[in-house]
């Protein structure tokens, strides 16, 4: 497995309020989680930052005492991890939330918070919000998230069309973030990995807003970089970059932040 994160500003904001980590705890555990903060000029920022590093601290005190410095392996048997990530948010939840109670000009901040740990053969997967988890198998591209969203509920009430989701002016209203209430309800799922050559991808709106399944699809399988057939480390960075600058030459209008994995 080989990953590549990136975040970007965007064109038209002043301020990068989107945060993202990769951590390899061990050979058999990866973890990944990006957030997208909201909240004024500093708030969003330290919303996501925190939430981040509230959620990745959780994480590692949890499995530290399961990896076997010896062999760099977690001992998984006996481990929910579907229970480690839904505590996880709500170690972050908690932080976002107690920060933003300490000053007035923070009381309105809080982050989407997607995550996923790569655990052998299986991928566990949380999210709050609306930032997501994309599977890329072959051409297909699927959504593994469920979003927290005003127009997402629309769709799912049978009210409007994902097309028209896409388009409608409150598509940026969230029903669940992390860090606005004492306590978040987080979307947690198991995954078996896809097949070897495929890809996941968490991102958020600042990215898949901005960019058609179309243009994404050439990116992935049709434009060919510099790069050597099995150099995956340049494969990624320059995949991650050009799908950075197809969101930005489309208006790049929000943050952008990706992270791009390929299963081996």
């Amino acid at each position: 497995m080989y990953f590549y994160g990136k975040t970007d500003i965007g064109k038209m904001r002043s301020t990068n309020q989107d945060n993202f980590l990769t951590m390899r705890l061990c050979d058999n555990v990866v973890v990944f989680v990006l957030c997208d903060g909201m909240g004024g000029t500093n708030g969003g920022n330290i919303a996501s930052s925190l939430a981040i590093r509230s959620f990745a601290e959780y994480i590692e005190q949890s499995l530290s005492e399961h990896i076997d410095v010896n062999t760099d392996l977690c001992n998984t048997e006996g481990l929910s991890f579907t229970s480690i990530l839904a505590d996880a948010v709500s170690a972050a939840n908690k932080a976002v939330y107690s920060r933003a109670h300490e000053s007035s000009e923070l009381a309105n901040m809080g982050t989407t918070l997607v995550a996923a740990i790569a655990v052998e053969d299986k991928l566990y997967v949380a999210n709050v919000g609306d930032s997501r988890l994309y599977c890329l198998e072959g051409e297909e591209l699927t959504q593994l998230t469920h979003d927290h969203s005003y127009v997402q509920m629309l769709v799912d009430m049978g009210h409007i069309t994902k097309e028209e989701a896409a388009n409608n002016p409150r598509k940026n209203i969230l029903t669940r973030a992390v860090g606005t209430e004492p306590a978040v309800e987080s979307d947690v799922m198991e995954h078996i990995l896809p097949s070897c050559g495929s890809y996941i991808f968490l991102c958020s709106d600042g990215l898949y807003n901005f960019i058609s399944d179309d243009e994404l699809l050439e990116i992935m399988y049709t434009d060919s970089g510099d790069y050597d057939d099995e150099d995956y480390e340049a494969e990624l960075a320059y995949k991650t970059e050009k799908l950075v600058d197809v969101a930005n030459a489309n208006g790049g209008a929000d943050n952008i932040t990706i992270i791009l994995i390929k299963i081996l």
